[in-house]
């Protein structure tokens, strides 16, 4: 008995590299999670291997530039007036933003960076993405290891409390947090790569406008651009770490609030539309 052939149904055909339904987006990106770790730790290990001192750099940078800015803003310019530890709070607020803007870049240049593997494999884009999210995030731990030993050491010297463990929650929400901006400003960095320098100079603009520097309480009266200051996530970011490690005290829910509703939000947002331009990842105009 012969087997019944089904007859051709050209509806049923679907384009190589189409956009797949969101459900079935994720879960092939949650299939992908064994590549994502892989790519992500082979992406650490050569970080650094041009240079002498290898991973070294790792905790190096971010102590020469808490170091210069110190010197800049602490010494000659004394912006920290009034802060009984200025070095540890200029350090604090610079490795933890440098973070963000690090990621954020990174995140957003991915399609276009890595058009040849974007064109040559088939898998979802966003995987290549959390990589580079994750190598970040890999990163990070090195400087925030490298953050506690010299708040610790460098007189005036804190004092270690259990606050200290709400810093992982912190930084698992600013990981979201990169994670989502970084998807949402893909797509417009691989249709238009000049969007990737302006974005430097944003996040530029940005670290300025953080309080890395200063307390902005201390040198602004205004309420609406106190407000300005509270509703900025990054700046909550170093306001919630630094009240953590310095203060040996637990931020409000305002401030907890800020942090997690800009992470989820981005993070729901930059996948919606990171999979809205799926195909255009592979074009190859």
């Amino acid at each position: 008995m012969s087997a019944k052939v089904e007859p051709f149904n050209p509806g049923r055909l679907q384009a190589v590299g189409a956009r797949p339904p969101l459900g079935e987006y994720l879960r092939d990106l949650w299939g992908s999670r064994h590549f994502i770790m892989y790519d992500a730790k082979v992406r650490l290990a050569v970080s650094q291997d041009h240079t002498f001192l290898g991973k070294a750099w790792i905790i190096l940078n971010p102590i020469l530039l808490g170091l210069t800015f110190f010197v800049v803003f602490g010494l000659l310019l004394r912006t920290g007036r009034g802060v009984d530890n200025f070095l540890a709070f200029l350090l604090i607020g610079l490795i933890m933003f440098q973070y963000s803007s690090r990621s954020v870049v990174s995140v957003s240049k991915s399609m276009y960076s890595g058009k040849a593997l974007v064109r040559g494999f088939m898998f979802p884009r966003a995987a290549l993405t959390l990589s580079i999210v994750m190598k970040d995030a890999m990163t990070q731990v090195y400087a925030l290891l490298a953050m506690i030993v010299m708040v610790l050491v460098i007189p005036p010297h804190e004092t270690p409390s259990l606050t200290w463990l709400l810093v992982i929650p912190v930084f698992l929400l600013q990981t979201l947090f990169n994670w989502g901006l970084g998807m949402l400003l893909a797509p417009a960095v691989n249709k238009v790569p000049d969007v990737a320098n302006l974005l430097s100079f944003f996040m530029r603009l940005w670290m300025y406008s953080s309080g890395i520097f200063y307390d902005p309480s201390r040198f602004i009266e205004d309420p609406r651009i106190l407000a300005i200051f509270h509703f900025n996530p990054l700046y909550q970011v170093l306001s919630i770490s630094r009240e953590l490690i310095m203060d040996g005290t637990v931020p409000g829910w305002a401030s907890w609030s800020v942090l997690i509703g800009a992470s989820v939000i981005l993070a729901i947002a930059g996948m919606i539309v990171f999979w809205l331009n799926e195909e255009s990842y592979a074009d190859e105009r």
